[in-house]
């Protein structure tokens, strides 16, 4: 395929995925079985890792930007949803943190592990492991804990499709937790373009 190919049948397919995800919220809400019904869908972009991992998207260079950048893939629909395919160079990590909106990150190539956390009264521990690598995926609530660890070698960045309820740049509310799972503000990665018109 051509260069302008891979992008009309890429925005095709992410079109498709946003259209139904505005469905299914309308159908279920933004309960835990509306979010993984959408995880399902956004998953569906996995099955074509051609039309994401391309040339046109670059890592960055190591030691800026916390080793990521996320391109942003969808047009403006009148929400403050984002669609990214994001690069992520290994040894990244993350603290235990929220997001404060809802979040579904699919694999396409690489492994990203994701710690899962609960804290309540009883204290603040890891409750599950999952690796995310291509065609799996995590489906996370506003309220749910994860930290991300990514894998592999060198400077070979993990690719990723990221789905937002609100953009990166407006997740300024999140918080990120230590090991007593005190909390503190935990300020979002700015690091994204602009992946349609790139």
């Amino acid at each position: 395929m051509t260069l302008a190919e891979i992008k009309t049948k890429r925005q095709g397919l992410v079109d498709e995925v946003m259209n139904k995800v505005t469905q299914i919220e309308k159908e279920h809400g933004v309960s835990r079985q509306a979010l993984n019904l959408m995880k399902d869908e956004v998953s569906m972009l996995a099955k074509f890792p051609e039309l994401f991992v391309t040339s046109e998207f670059e890592p960055v260079q190591r030691g800026t930007f916390k080793d990521f950048v996320a391109y942003r893939l969808n047009k403006e629909d009148g929400t403050e949803r984002a669609l990214y395919v994001s690069l992520a160079l290994p040894g990244k990590t993350s603290p235990p943190h929220n997001h404060k909106n809802w979040a579904i990150l699919v694999g396409l190539d690489g492994v990203e592990i994701n710690k899962l956390y609960k804290a309540d009264e009883a204290g603040f521990k890891q409750i599950d492991e999952i690796s995310v690598g291509p065609g799996v995926g995590v489906a996370l609530t506003g309220e749910d804990i994860h930290s991300i660890h990514v894998q592999g070698n060198g400077d070979v960045p993990v690719w990723q499709i990221r789905f937002y309820e609100r953009a990166l740049e407006l997740q300024t509310d999140r918080e990120q937790f230590d090991e007593s799972g005190k909390t503190e503000h935990f300020p979002p990665n700015k690091n994204t373009k602009d992946g349609i018109n790139n």
